[in-house]
């Protein structure tokens, strides 16, 4: 039996994008469907929002199906002024960068990522992406992305342009970072693309099992350009139609072309 591939989102609404793409899907239990995709099965699953929440969600669909590959898309908050709505962000690695120590006198320092791996007890910086999965993304880069409409929260100080694909890391916390000092010390320590609140956990798991992963992520809001007054806030005024509509676009062609 062929073995699936499954995608992983954190939020009902964004896998939406990939499941309304297939005439047949199959609701398979709570937060997965079952799909084909040029006859090889697919995964389709929703975690939730949140660290832990990803953790289980993606071991769950780990055990449950046995996919050859998992790839996690979804919604992330930029860390570089030059990244805009719209634009796609390509996980070549992932950081979850809360994990962090404090000396007696206060200072917090980051300490790595706790990760088991062959039963060893390992700690690592950040987890790079399956080299594999990042060259289908860079073929698949070289395809334009759908446009962001320039009514829905664009910066208004800022010319309407097409989006880009970009290639770099992921950081990951139950957190939503604002402040521009924050974002710019992420930056410093990890140089961070952008932020959400599943990828690292999501690619922690997977390395774990054994499981090559890839996360894909398009930039929902920039705090550095333009402040967002809330996570329902933001849904309200881009709408669940266009927030993680091209990740899920990026990612189903990725699957295609490993299948090519």
């Amino acid at each position: 039996m062929t073995r699936p591939i499954a995608i992983v989102c954190a939020m009902e609404w964004e896998l939406a994008h990939a499941v309304r793409t297939f005439s047949k899907v199959t609701r398979d239990g709570i937060g997965s469907y079952l799909a084909e995709i040029e006859g090889v099965p697919l995964v389709l699953a929703y975690c939730g929002m949140g660290m832990v929440g990803a953790a289980a969600g993606t071991e769950r669909v780990i055990q449950r199906y046995r996919p050859r590959a998992v790839l996690n898309y979804g919604c992330a908050g930029a860390h570089r002024l030059e990244l805009l709505l719209g634009d796609v962000v390509v996980g070549t690695r992932v950081v979850a960068y809360d994990n962090a120590r404090e000396t007696p006198a206060g200072e917090v320092r980051y300490a790595g990522m706790p990760c088991l791996v062959d039963g060893k007890q390992r700690r690592i910086d950040a987890l790079d992406a399956d080299a594999e999965l990042v060259e289908v993304a860079r073929r698949v880069a070289e395809q334009p992305v759908e446009a962001w409409p320039a009514e829905l929260g664009w910066p208004g100080d800022v010319a309407h342009r097409a989006p880009r694909v970009v290639f770099g890391t992921v950081s990951s916390a139950d957190r939503w970072n604002r402040a521009a000092a924050t974002i710019a010390r992420l930056v410093e320590l990890h140089d961070s693309l952008c932020e959400d609140m599943e990828a690292a956990a999501i690619g922690l798991v997977c390395a774990m099992n054994g499981v090559p992963f890839l996360s894909i992520k398009d930039i929902s809001n920039n705090e550095l350009l333009r402040a967002t007054s809330g996570g329902s806030a933001m849904l309200e005024e881009s709408g669940a139609d266009q927030l993680a509509r091209r990740a899920a676009s990026f990612t189903l062609s990725v699957v295609r072309s490993v299948l090519v």
